[in-house]
């Protein structure tokens, strides 16, 4: 008879009723592998941002968007699928310390017990990633890990100006996520600067920090209305204050960023906070503050580049490859960018009884946008008004080990479309689907 697995003693903040498994064993990862054909279901991991309102689209109850053991902080952002701890700043009241691996990955286990994905990954990364994927993260990160972040942010306002220094991003901006929005709102993204902003005008926007009223910063930004259905890229390094709509975001596993701004609607941003997260290999310690070197390192070429938006601009396109009767599928963010095949985004919708063989060259997560379906065994259904501490079949991940069976089996069990979206990592694909014109 096997051991039973030890349990550790903290909690998954959202979760305290259930035990977290401490590390991976292969009879583990066989049950959670058996139990939905090679599916994992995935639990909803949210965060809060000290520094951001919650704009209360994450479809939590009410009471549930300001945890009484978070200290005013309210959840803004689900996480899906990330195989480290983030960081957000925010203190467990009940510990005294940051939330007990936070945003972190979890998989939900035949037992009712739960365990992290990066473990059941250590245990085998071939089943759960397959040889190609493991390979490259191996090359990235010099281990096996899942080489993307999937989450979702849903703010009030637009979060701060800011940059990242190493870390990509790619935006699905849906209606499902934002219900009742028009498609001729008014919601925008801050990208960059104006062509005639200068070097000078710059660095005296940087040097006014804490000075005065406001910095300034997004008034030299040119601002885009997003288009709601539709992907965009952001490459690294350049300005962005994304827009105050409930935004599915990937992104490269690290979490790291430069805040531009001193001032937003939700509070002032100290100087020293605008460093905060800016890791020392991107960016050095001893020159936090020093705005003439920030200023000297920033790159104003990717920044002022009058073809942004048109470079980076993903409308959606039909998924030929995907699409069948009853089933409609679309690439949300595809093609290259800065260099090689990044992420991407697939959605499919199935009518009511329909039912299809999905077959893709990787390993994927999906989360579930509407209506009530099957993957694998796996039923997952869309829901409104959740409550932390209970668990929602909504978010899956489709291992190798479900994909050397042959195909997966999607159907819709309900009366309305089924919709799925589907967050392929890094060089999923033999061929890049299709690249922008």
């Amino acid at each position: 008879m096997a051991a039973s697995p030890s349990i550790l003693p903290d909690k998954l903040h959202e979760y305290p009723q259930h035990d977290v498994i401490d590390g991976g064993s292969a009879s583990i990862l066989d049950d959670c592998l058996n139990q939905n054909n090679g599916v994992l279901q995935l639990l909803h991991r949210y965060a809060g941002r000290t520094f951001c309102t919650p704009g209360k689209r994450l479809r939590l109850d009410e009471k549930s968007y300001y945890p009484d053991y978070m200290g005013g902080t309210g959840l803004d952002e689900v996480w899906m699928c990330c195989t480290v701890p983030i960081v957000t700043g925010v203190i467990d009241t009940r510990t005294g310390k940051a939330p007990f691996r936070e945003g972190e990955a979890h998989v939900l286990t035949p037992g009712g017990q739960v365990i992290s994905l990066q473990d059941l990954i250590e245990t085998n990364p071939e089943a759960v990633m397959g040889e190609k994927v493991t390979a490259f993260a191996k090359s990235l990160f010099g281990k096996a890990t899942w080489p993307i972040v999937s989450k979702k942010f849903d703010n009030l306002n637009p979060i701060p100006h800011h940059l990242h220094w190493a870390k990509w991003e790619v935006y699905d901006i849906n209606s499902f996520d934002n219900p009742g929005v028009s498609p001729s709102h008014y919601h925008t993204t801050a990208m960059g600067l104006y062509s005639f902003v200068t070097k000078d005008q710059f660095l005296a926007c940087m040097k006014s920090w804490g000075q005065g009223d406001y910095n300034g910063v997004r008034h030299l930004s040119p601002h885009t209305m997003m288009q709601l259905d539709n992907g965009f890229v952001m490459p690294n390094g350049v300005l962005h204050s994304p827009t105050n709509l409930c935004t599915h975001e990937l992104h490269v596993t690290m979490d790291e960023h430069f805040l531009a701004e001193d001032l937003t609607l939700d509070g002032r941003i100290g100087a020293a906070d605008a460093f905060y997260a800016c890791r020392e290999q991107d960016y050095p310690k001893d020159k936090h503050e020093d705005w003439e070197y920030l200023v000297d390192t920033f790159d104003f070429k990717a920044n002022q580049d009058p073809d942004f938006v048109a470079k980076n601009s993903r409308p959606a396109i039909t998924a030929e490859e995907f699409a069948g009767e009853g089933v409609d599928a679309k690439w949300i963010v595809y093609g290259d960018f800065l260099g090689d095949q990044k992420a991407s985004i697939l959605r499919l919708t199935l009518a009511p009884g329909a039912k299809t063989h999905f077959h893709p060259e990787s390993p994927t997560l999906f989360h579930t946008n509407r209506g009530r379906g099957r993957v694998g065994k796996l039923q997952v259904q869309y829901y409104q008004d959740m409550k932390l501490g209970e668990i929602y079949p909504e978010i899956g991940f489709i291992t190798q080990a479900a994909l050397n069976r042959g195909s997966v089996e999607i159907e819709n069990i309900g009366t309305e479309p089924l919709v799925l979206t589907f967050d392929f990592p890094q060089h999923a694909h033999s061929q890049t689907p299709c690249s922008p014109s």
